[in-house]
């Protein structure tokens, strides 16, 4: 611990005994949460932010839409500027449902239902009975939540800064003690290097084990071409404008650097909403030789700025990628929904 973490560290002591006598009450009393006869999956972690939730909620959209399987998404809408449950619909923006649910309904219109709520309980009791024919109900960010008792939980955490070298919160970035993880009955290890030798993996493993009996994945983020944010013609410029709000920016500023000539970073804080004057500001940057690189999240809030639309603005969409192993993954996803765990 450095020296500004074993300060805080008292505070951490005081938010590890609250999270556990939460849990301890949960893990006593079962029958406070609710068991659906519906699959529920949840994806969290036990870190705020980062970890790569949002790429594995669009993979396994697409795995069920390619099985013609029907799925909704269900979170809390972070930021949103709403209350209760909410589908998203043509009226929503990112500041009634949130900037990640709204980029699943933008990305998936008409195609999968999106929704928000603080009490997902309820919530999953409005989608079922409007959508009976759901196959899974995906709850997003949900690991602490445990209201819902889930069919499988798959928890994330990344390769830089894995969940057991962590500490709780203040003095680290974890919600709860290590030992949460044991609720979860996969782990993908996320943000890799493409390339992760068998030693690394068995590292890894070796140090998971010693908090959850889960099966352990690998995975890596791997950038899509470059899209336009209005209209369908892509130009491309030599020099870019980077823009993001991020939990952590490193990666993407890292990817477009290694494509572009970058003459400018803005990194803000995670969720965050933009005002006028930070358009103003990124129009100053842009010409004829400068175009704006952004975030597939970062992407949806942007485009309600029209006064953007004449200058060269993009986005870099993402997809999660297994190292190794993605159809055991796939089977044990499956033997999990198939047996309503």
């Amino acid at each position: 611990m450095s020296w500004w973490q074993m300060l805080l560290y008292p505070f951490s002591l005081l938010f590890n005994l609250i999270t556990w006598l939460r849990n301890i009450s949960y893990d006593m009393q079962p029958n406070r949460a609710i068991h659906f006869d519906a699959n529920v999956i949840v994806i969290g972690n036990l870190a705020i932010g980062g970890t790569g939730k949002t790429p594995m909620v669009d993979y396994l959209i697409k795995y069920f839409h390619s099985h013609d399987q029907h799925v909704a998404t269900l979170s809390r809408g972070y930021g949103r500027k709403s209350i209760g449950f909410r589908i998203a619909n043509v009226r929503d923006t990112p500041d009634t449902m949130g900037d990640e649910p709204y980029m699943y309904y933008q990305k998936y219109l008409g195609q999968v239902p999106v929704a928000v709520c603080g009490q997902r309980d309820l919530a999953i009791t409005e989608l079922l009975g409007t959508y009976p024919q759901l196959r899974a109900i995906l709850m997003d960010d949900a690991m602490q939540h445990r209201r819902v008792v889930p069919s499988v939980t798959i928890m994330m955490t990344t390769y830089s800064n894995p969940f057991y070298v962590d500490h709780i919160l203040p003095s680290g970035r974890l919600r709860e003690a290590r030992h949460g993880a044991r609720r979860a009955q996969i782990i993908i290890v996320t943000k890799c290097p493409e390339i992760l030798n068998g030693a690394d993996q068995v590292k890894f493993k070796h140090e998971i084990a010693q908090y959850s009996d889960a099966l352990v994945f690998f995975s890596r983020i791997e950038y899509q071409e470059l899209k336009p944010i209005f209209g369908s013609d892509l130009v491309v410029k030599k020099k870019a404008v980077c823009i993001s709000g991020l939990a952590n920016p490193e990666p993407f500023e890292r990817f477009v650097k290694s494509q572009y000539e970058v003459v400018l970073t803005h990194h803000y804080r995670d969720h965050y909403r933009y005002k006028e004057e930070d358009i103003r500001d990124i129009i100053k940057e842009l010409n004829d030789e400068t175009m704006l690189v952004t975030t597939e999240k970062d992407m949806v809030k942007l485009r309600q700025f029209r006064q953007l639309k004449p200058f060269s603005c993009n986005y870099l969409p993402i997809e999660m990628k297994f190292l190794k192993d993605e159809s055991l993954f796939l089977q044990t996803l499956e033997s999990y929904l198939d047996s309503g765990i």
